[in-house]
């Protein structure tokens, strides 16, 4: 319904059909609505909203609003279960459903009655040195979402204290075969998810800004804030018992207090690159907390009194932070963000002592939800936007494509758009499992088209925010020619760009692309991709069209540079150069991890189905109590990030906060490579005697893990690539005439610098379901004497 039968043969299996209501099991989120007319496939692009810097005075200025609304979103089925991607027989219906979502604010009042079709947050386009300053608000009506905003941070809940889904927002507490998180309605409990490492806490609100190279505490990129929902009031005049907040953006505490703040702010940062002010709520303008009047004792009251409603703790957990002068982590209804992206002003590399060591790298960043326990449900409801961030690199093709090309460009945001993160719905088996996810939207729609000129060469901005799967680029049709200029929001050298000409590329949940992409002769085109968790994936994924190409035969071909690949890649930066050897830590104590010789070992782990747990070096996440990741400030460490997932193949797509990285090993036990004399494909790893070809092969002794690596690993000094997201290779399970069945590990190696900016941050998978899950450690990033502060903090 909605689609023209015309369509529907080019574009889906076949004709929609009424979806089944088991297949919409709903936890953390409003009740389904009816079926309604989906967006046909096939319209333009949309343009995403944008918030500007302003180049006059170097700061980015806005606010974003943090509200529910109702979004017709699409599902997929057939015959009553859940099906991946791609799948023939599927057929697909919208549902109108209430989710989460970020707007902005630009006066215009935010109508969340009407039905929309899903968008992106507002592109955050800010310059390499500017200063970034949001007011973000949360309206959020936490009774639409259930037992959210109350149950989701406490246990002791009247007669199921003992239960272990207490303190887990979900409809089915149900039992095994049931639902999710497969624990049983009373004693004795079944294994699965207990609080806080299930889902929870949904209607809370907070920004990551993923890819940043900043401050990660305060007002900064600080993961740990929770943003609780405005107070509601009734709405004068409502008969139905509707509410609105008290606090909004035109609210004085909004308006008023955070214009002051980020006036001092502008002030404190433009004088101090590495500046992390403010540091506490003793500091004004903001604060003295204990001043009546202040923006902080508004927050301390607020506080006490969502306590007293709720029976929770947060003005509790935000005194002890207080006490230790450092920034406490829980707010009502809104907070002013404000930090820098440092430019990096050195003529070299390494800088001067006590200068920047990294800087920030211009390219395609971006931000999304970041609520230990909601994560995969916001980041799905659509709670993700771009970010990116200027400097030289755009100058570099602005002078080569024209004045401000790359602010023409297209802004592609791919999600996976739905209301029930995997593991959460059951299918026939019962179990909970779940494929690879929603189907894939492109700026919230559903196979977008784009323009193109006849041999135009566009640069298309490709952000995967999506929870769960990647995607991958197997080739464009016939025709196209593609290059990659960055990754990650890291720009690539001339060599990896020259290299990357017609290359296929895996796109894995949080990774970002800068693409270069030459148009062919007119014509409709699909750029289909495959669904990944894992490469072993692709022998099975069907290709899906993820948006559509019309190059139009009633505009001129594209002349000039304009029908040209730039001839050389943009100039990187210095501080882009390669860790060297030299530059990590040394040391001959075998208790000194993060060198060469012993880098610091990081394993990640999923059990398989019914009862999955997720972990990163054997615990899961807590929140409180955790033994953190301790890393000295100023140092250069090499780590092992290992992959112990066996059955199913996950690729857990590894990410760590404020510091990209480069990868120096892939060990993937799993790997096929083509041999030089005739013996077809192979395994490029097995046991020593059964090596076919080792110009290409490596033999492995299963009973000595210092041969588990690539005896053909590229250690020349080639520049290498930056990321902030890489997925780790499962691993495999290998036999050979002696021992049997011996489990051995994927793994990469990788090095990073750990400067510039101290304080607790986050590293876990990025198939978000997992991170909410458990997988997931707090890194402190501390000078070699500073006290640890890692436990004054939650994160649940």
């Amino acid at each position: 319904k909605g689609f023209r039968s015309t369509v529907l043969r080019c574009i889906l299996p076949r004709s929609l059909a009424a979806m089944p209501a088991s297949l919409l099991l709903l936890v953390l989120q409003a009740p389904v609505a009816h079926a309604v007319d989906c967006p046909a496939p096939g319209q333009r692009l949309v343009p995403i909203p944008e918030i500007v810097s302003n180049p006059d005075t170097h700061v980015l200025s806005g606010t974003i609003v943090l509200t529910a609304e109702r979004q017709r979103l699409i599902f997929r089925s057939a015959n009553g279960q859940s099906v991946p991607p791609g799948t023939p027989s599927a057929s697909y219906q919208c549902q109108e459903q209430i989710v989460r979502a970020y707007h902005r604010y630009d006066g215009t009042p935010i109508d969340s009655s009407a039905v929309g079709d899903p968008m992106p947050g507002p592109t955050l386009r800010a310059r390499v040195g500017d200063i970034i300053e949001l007011a973000f608000v949360n309206d959020i009506e936490p009774n639409r979402f259930g037992r959210s905003i109350d149950q989701g941070d406490k246990r002791n809940i009247s007669g199921i204290a003992q239960n272990p889904a207490a303190g887990c927002d979900t409809i089915n507490s149900g039992t095994p075969g049931i639902g999710y998180p497969y624990v049983g309605a009373a004693p004795p409990f079944q294994p699965g998810d207990t609080f806080p490492d299930c889902f929870h806490g949904s209607s809370t609100g907070n920004i990551h800004f993923h890819g940043t190279h900043t401050n990660p505490t305060g007002t900064g990129d600080n993961v740990l804030l929770e943003i609780r929902p405005s107070p509601r009031v009734p709405k004068p005049g409502s008969t139905t018992g509707e509410t609105i907040p008290t606090i909004t953006p035109e609210s004085e505490s909004v308006r008023g207090a955070f214009k002051a703040f980020f006036e001092a702010c502008e002030a404190q940062l433009k004088g101090d690159v590495l500046s992390e002010w403010p540091t506490n709520w003793n500091q004004g303008p903001l604060g003295p907390w204990k001043t009546p009047g202040t923006w902080t004792a508004d927050q301390a009251k607020l506080l006490q009194d969502y306590d007293t409603a709720t029976k929770q703790d947060l003005w509790g957990a935000n005194q002890k932070v207080i006490a230790e002068n450092k920034w406490p982590q829980y707010y009502i209804g809104a907070f002013p963000y404000c930090f820098q992206v440092p430019a990096y002003t050195s003529a070299g590399f390494p800088p001067p002592p006590g200068g920047l060591r990294m800087g920030q790298s211009p390219g395609t960043h971006w931000y999304h939800a970041h609520k230990h326990g909601s994560t995969a449900i916001d980041v799905s409801n659509g709670m993700t936007g771009a970010f990116i961030i200027e400097g030289q690199y755009d100058d570099d093709l602005n002078t080569f494509y024209g004045i401000n090309w790359t602010r023409t460009q297209p802004v592609l945001v791919i999600n996976q758009l739905g209301v029930s993160p995997n593991m959460m719905r059951t299918t026939g088996s019962g179990s909970g499992q779940q494929d690879k996810g929603p189907d894939f939207s492109v700026n919230g729609r559903f196979q977008p088209t784009i323009d193109m000129a006849p041999g135009e060469v566009q640069l298309w901005r490709i952000v995967n925010s999506s929870g769960r799967s990647g995607a991958y680029f197997a080739g464009f049709p016939p025709g196209f020619q593609w290059k990659q200029l960055a990754q990650d929001g890291v720009q690539f050298a001339d060599v990896n760009y020259q290299g990357s000409l017609n290359q296929p590329f895996l796109m894995a949940a949080g990774n970002r692309v800068d693409l270069l992409v030459m148009a062919p002769s007119p014509g409709s085109y699909a750029i289909q991709v495959q669904h990944a968790v894992a490469m072993s994936d692709l022998a099975t994924a069907a290709p899906v069209v993820l948006m559509q190409v019309w190059v139009r035969a009633d505009v001129p071909a594209a002349t000039g540079n304009s029908a040209k690949f730039i001839d050389k890649a943009p100039a990187q930066p210095p501080f882009l150069t390669n860790i060297t050897d030299a530059e990590v830590v040394t040391s001959n104590d075998p208790s000194v991890v993060g060198t060469i010789k012993n880098p610091r070992v990081i394993t990640f782990a999923s059990t398989g189905p019914p009862f999955a747990q997720h972990t990163i070096n054997g615990h899961k996440f807590d929140g409180q109590g955790d033994v953190p990741i301790p890393v000295t400030l100023g140092t250069v460490e090499e780590w092992k990030i290992v992959n112990a997932t066996f059955r199913p193949a996950i690729s857990h797509p590894f990410h760590i906060h404020l510091n990209p990285f480069q990868i120096v090993e892939v060990f993937d036990p799993n790997a096929k490579v083509t041999t030089t004399n005739n013996n077809g494909v192979v395994a490029k790893y097995v046991p020593k005697a059964q090596v076919v070809d080792g110009t290409v092969q490596c033999g492995l002794d299963l009973q000595d893990q210092t041969t588990w690596k690539d005896c053909h690993n590229d250690t020349s000094d080639t520049p290498r690539i930056w990321w902030d997201v890489f997925p780790i290779p499962p691993g495999a399970t290998m036999s050979d005439g002696t021992v049997q069945n011996i489990p051995v590990p994927g793994y990469f190696r990788m090095r990073s610098r750990f400067v510039d900016f101290p304080g607790n941050y986050v590293m876990h998978c990025h198939i978000l379901t997992h991170e909410d899950r458990g997988m997931m450690s707090i890194v402190e990033l501390k000078a070699a004497n500073a006290p640890a502060t890692s436990a004054l903090f939650h994160h649940h």
